[in-house]
């Protein structure tokens, strides 16, 4: 408790204790002064009540005033607002004290607080206009200490607010303008742009990738960047067909424009990051033909297929013709963006590739905490499913429009048929991706042999026997 207040708490206890104690306070005091025992409680009530009234008023000016409202409008409430408040409280708190405690009729009393009322607002009507406006621009926050603003021929730094005036600072003077003034005129804050930022970056594409690939590559890079608060999703445009490739522009909005920077950062990071995956490169100039310029071949959806294959982290060292077959054996799945791809649990024996777009998994592990993970072009989900035969271990849903390529047990099942040596192809890979996964936090180390070998034997025995008959028989 402030200091402040401790004496008038002290008072008021003090003065209630003594209006207690009738035969060791009140009767002897009553027998020394000659007045009646009710009168003598009528003032120490009245006493008490004054000194409770007083700690109102201090508690209102002090804590609500000049304390609350100051931290809440982070502005400075002139003295003059604390001191007429503390009036209208001692004031009514006297008009209750005479009314309740000694029975007096208080009429003439509020008669002259409404005279004076009128009176003292007629005399401040000017700060009262100017307070008005002092509260108008302090709930606004059209500017704030430390901007730079303009307000016609005056500009400044913002110095201070308070409820009547605002004060600018320049290299050269100090300008006190009086905040009734600013409600008519333009202020132009000068450090506060639009929190929205429209940002874009320009790529040159070679003619050998189709523009719905590109497009679905660079709006997954865009929207799958980490930390980017978009307020809007991204778009792609093919802009310019120029000698030696396609321009791309992809336009993001930022939700901050204080985080532009890093923002734009993060979306170029991650645009590179896609293109890597997907095995595309910004166009170069092409020097060699006639013309001077080698022209680029247009690209058709085999070719993509086949050069995203040989992406795939699974049908890595694949022979080319097998690479090509599989491309045969893919089914293309093409969603719109915020649909569902599998559901946890769900019985479905399939692996699913990524071409285009983006994708995200959720999936809780052994202590029930939800685990999300993106997928972007050449990655790929559902291998546990494929080769396993268990359900599906995650649910995935699409963030933006994708393009996916299903290899399912059939197709599966087929390729085994025809090509029964890629059991330990795919025994390899999927021993090395899994102790990859395991390894994550330990980049850059190398696995043991007997530890990959037991991983091999493994899912080589785990192929065999879920694609058995023709496949068995033609291993024997």
């Amino acid at each position: 408790m402030k200091q402040s207040y401790k004496g008038l708490v002290a008072l008021a206890i003090v003065l209630f204790v003594f209006s207690r104690l009738t035969e060791g306070f009140i009767v002897p005091i009553a027998y020394v002064s000659g007045a009646s025992e009710a009168l003598v409680y009528q003032y120490i009530i009245g006493s008490c009540s004054f000194v409770l009234t007083l700690l109102a008023a201090r508690l209102i000016k002090q804590e609500l005033i000049h304390g609350y409202i100051e931290r809440s409008l982070n502005a400075k409430v002139p003295a003059l607002i604390g001191g007429i408040s503390t009036g209208f409280v001692i004031f009514f708190g006297i008009c209750a004290i005479l009314s309740l405690v000694f029975d007096r009729n208080i009429s003439a009393l509020i008669a002259t607080l409404a005279g004076s009322a009128c009176l003292l607002g007629f005399a401040l009507k000017d700060f009262a206009v100017a307070l008005f406006a002092g509260i108008t621009l302090n709930l606004e926050k059209s500017y704030r200490v430390g901007d730079i603003i303009k307000v016609g021929d005056k500009q400044g730094t913002v110095d201070q607010i308070t409820w009547r005036n605002t004060i600018l600072a320049s290299a050269d003077r100090t300008t006190i303008i009086p905040n009734i003034s600013l409600l008519k005129q333009v202020i132009q804050n000068l450090n506060k742009p639009e929190s929205i930022s429209k940002r874009s970056v320009e790529l040159l594409i070679d003619y050998d990738v189709s523009v719905e690939s590109v497009e679905r590559i660079l709006y997954a890079g865009a929207l799958g960047a980490i930390g980017v608060t978009h307020a809007k999703p991204p778009t792609v445009f093919a802009t310019r067909m120029l000698p030696d490739g396609v321009q791309y522009e992809v336009i993001f909005f930022i939700a901050n424009s204080g985080d532009a920077k890093r923002s734009e950062h993060a979306v170029i990071k991650n645009i590179l990051e896609s293109m890597r995956k997907a095995d595309i490169m910004v166009a170069m100039p092409k020097r060699g033909s006639v013309e001077g310029v080698m022209r680029s071949k247009i690209s058709n959806r085999s070719s993509d297929l086949f050069y995203l294959l040989q992406q795939v982290q699974i049908l890595r060292d694949f022979p080319r013709e097998v690479c090509m077959r599989i491309s045969e054996l893919l089914i293309a799945r093409r969603y719109p963006v915020g649909v569902s791809v599998v559901q946890f649990g769900e019985s479905r024996n399939s692996l699913f590739i990524v071409a285009e777009g983006i994708v995200k998994s959720s999936t809780a592990d052994q202590d029930d905490k939800l685990i999300e993970e993106n997928f972007i072009a050449t990655e790929f989900f559902g291998r546990r499913s494929l080769f396993g035969f268990l359900p599906q271990g995650a649910s995935v849903h699409t963030q933006a429009d994708t393009l996916l390529y299903e290899f399912n047990q059939f197709a599966l099942q087929t390729l085994l048929n025809e090509y029964p040596e890629l059991i330990q192809s795919f025994a390899n890979n999927l021993a090395h991706i899994r102790w990859k996964r395991s390894q994550s936090n330990k980049p850059g180390e190398l696995p043991r042999a007997d530890e990959i070998q037991h991983l091999v034997e493994l899912y080589r025995g785990q192929i065999e026997a879920n694609y058995g008959g023709k496949l068995a028989a033609l291993l024997a």
